[in-house]
């Protein structure tokens, strides 16, 4: 095999049956040779999931604990150390402890004792990457080896979520909120994205895909059967891959595109798949972004039609029960205290989304003006 392709193991798994689960990963990492050839005994490997927030397993947001539990009985076949940590969304400080109990990741780590790590107090290390500076949690660099493992979701802003999205919390506390406001552009959040990813990369990226999530992720869309674990070195042409089965041209995701640009990993074109080759599906919904739309107009077109063809967050009376959340999320200090509900200043907003992405009870969802309704009928 060309060492310029890389490989992607696929093994169907269709349950969060805890057997099913380990079988379905074993799988996989044995048609990619098995983790000891590429862990050493007593190795520290740091498993990343995705803990974007306080919220039940069932609820498919965050990487379901059956699959993490499955990757640390799989290292410590090896003999490795494993250990679990993130930095979820919004303002933790001293609670993360809450964000494990709910997403049921405590339980596991602690039947399992696998020390779980609080990113907001291991410290940071400050890496540049493009005339950009970010503050790595420094376990993240630290370890010896590093698992990503995200679960497969739409995203508002960037569109899509997986391999590369998910190391964005490596990130500590509200930086990344902050990196929203400096870069509130798609492409050009997308662009920091990429460039934490690759000052992070992950040796092995395992992805949730049993049910991942379609429509207004990465917490307010519907849950979708997916049926699949996915394992590969390579995170860029893992993304890629997932892409083309959710029915989407990869490269019109802009982390994917930006990624790919920079040589980061492999297009499809170079990967070879190993395992269950799911089908393509037709029906997966994305969500629509307008900005990424525009870019396809003449400059002089777009200033025009932006007028009329806007989306922008709003809050439902009826499911919001004003805990603030949105407010300590927004990055541009866009909200404020209603006499009810929490209140947006339109001319602050920068429609990162941030808001819809954090809240807990699903009340923030995108107003659309009457043309946007009508376009956005067309995928683009």
């Amino acid at each position: 095999m060309d060492k310029n392709i890389s490989k992607i193991a696929i093994s169907k798994c269709t349950s969060y049956d805890k057997l099913k689960v380990k079988k379905s990963l074993y799988k996989s990492l044995e048609l990619l040779g098995g983790l000891s050839n590429i862990i050493k005994p007593d190795s520290k490997v740091l498993i990343k999931p995705n803990i974007l927030m306080a919220s039940s397993p069932d609820a498919c947001i965050t990487t379901h604990p059956a699959v993490i539990e499955a990757v640390i009985s799989a290292l410590l076949d090896v003999d490795a150390i494993p250990m679990v940590g993130d930095s979820p969304g919004g303002i933790v400080k001293d609670n993360v402890e809450h964000y494990y109990k709910a997403t049921g990741i405590y339980e596991v780590c602690e039947r399992l004792d696998v020390k779980l790590l609080n990113f907001e107090k291991e410290g940071v290390y400050i890496k540049k990457r493009k005339n950009q500076t970010y503050h790595i949690a420094k376990p993240v660099i630290d370890c010896d080896f590093l698992i990503n493992l995200p679960k497969i979701k739409t995203h508002g802003l960037t569109i899509f979520t997986s391999s590369i999205k998910n190391m964005y919390g490596a990130i500590p506390g509200l930086t990344k909120t902050d990196y929203h406001r400096k870069a509130p552009k798609p492409t050009e959040f997308s662009s920091r994205v990429v460039d934490i990813f690759a000052l992070t990369k992950p040796d092995l990226n395992i992805v949730d895909g049993v049910v991942g999530m379609e429509g207004s992720g990465p917490s307010n869309g519907t849950p979708r059967e997916l049926g699949m674990i996915l394992v590969s070195e390579d995170a860029v042409a893992l993304d890629h891959y997932i892409c083309h089965v959710l029915g989407k041209n990869p490269k019109e995701i802009p982390t994917n595109r930006i990624a790919l640009h920079e040589k980061l990993g492999n297009s499809i074109e170079n990967t070879q798949i190993l395992g269950y080759n799911p089908e393509i599906l037709t029906d997966f919904k994305w969500p629509y972004n307008i900005y990424y739309t525009l870019d396809r107009f003449p400059s002089s077109l777009a200033r025009a039609l932006i007028r009329l063809w806007w989306t922008r967050p709003a809050i439902s009376k009826k499911r919001c029960i004003n805990c603030k959340i949105c407010l300590e999320s927004c990055p541009v200090d866009a909200l404020k205290d209603g006499v009810i509900i929490p209140e947006f200043d339109y001319s602050k907003c920068i429609n990162c989304l941030c808001c819809m992405e954090m809240c807990p009870n699903g009340a923030v969802h995108q107003d659309k003006s009457f043309l946007y309704k009508i376009t956005s009928k067309f995928q683009f």
